[in-house]
């Protein structure tokens, strides 16, 4: 689901600060706890297939007003389902119909967020990238202390990312106090995407290994721990490098 939603929220790169506000068809069902609802929405003429950018996320029900869990058992009743972040407003208008919330969808942009985040250096403020920021929590404060944190090449679709993976600057200082002040927007959301952080240095250095940033995320994917490079010392592979211990799994020679 995540995957999916990150899909939907990159689809916006335009270059144009957003005024507008995006409407289409929307959904709200239950979600896979009791503190999360299934949301969806379709944006723009999905008739043909052509404008037509759709996707979907699990959100917890408090973030929205004007709609709760129970009311999805209520047949026929009309939901006025709205989820106000600082970048913007989404809005969910329909019935209830088997469990289901279905109506029409509209995010209105805020043109004050926008210009906001214009003077803090990020242009590319399109309708639909600010609907990703509402989706994501990216907020002015978060920017600013991404940037205070060190956080280099950001960029406005970059954002998303990192604010998808949860980086933050705890998570920037950590990294850095670890050894790893390189703080490219790219790099930290790869290291944070396969779970590398500082305990994981920690137990890397642990195993006699000064790994860099590129090394940590090979090991982090391909499962490279301490039991097995003791397994690797015991069949007589003493002193591997990490690029070794990286072939032996890429190659399944560990089998």
């Amino acid at each position: 689901m995540r995957h999916m939603l990150i899909l939907g929220l990159m689809m916006g790169l335009g270059a144009t600060t957003a005024v507008a506000e995006t409407a289409g068809g929307c959904s709200i069902r239950a979600g896979r706890t009791e503190e999360r609802m299934s949301f969806s929405w379709e944006r723009g003429d999905c008739a043909d297939g052509h404008h037509c950018h759709d996707g979907g996320s699990d959100m917890l029900w408090t973030k929205w007003t004007g709609v709760t869990p129970q009311d999805l058992q209520r047949e026929g009743t009309t939901v006025d389902a709205r989820m106000k972040a600082e970048s913007g407003e989404m809005r969910c208008v329909g019935t209830i119909h088997d469990a289901a919330m279905r109506g029409a969808y509209s995010f209105t942009p805020d043109a004050g967020f926008a210009k906001r985040m214009e003077a803090m250096g990020f242009d590319d403020q399109t309708p639909e990238r600010l609907q990703g920021y509402a989706m994501l929590d990216v907020t002015t404060a978060w920017v600013k202390e991404m940037k205070d944190a060190g956080v280099t090449e950001m960029t406005a679709q970059k954002l998303m990312g990192l604010r998808a993976l949860k980086v933050d600057a705890a998570y920037v200082k950590a990294m850095a106090a670890a050894g790893y002040p390189e703080l490219r927007a790219n790099q930290l959301t790869s290291m944070k995407a396969v779970g590398v952080s500082p305990e994981k240095v920690q137990a890397v250095r642990a195993m006699g290994y000064s790994p860099t940033q590129q090394e940590l995320i090979q090991m982090s994917v391909f499962k490279i721990d301490a039991p097995f490079v003791e397994r690797m010392k015991a069949r007589g592979f003493q002193n591997l490098t990490i690029a070794q211990l990286v072939k032996i799994k890429v190659f399944k020679l560990d089998e």
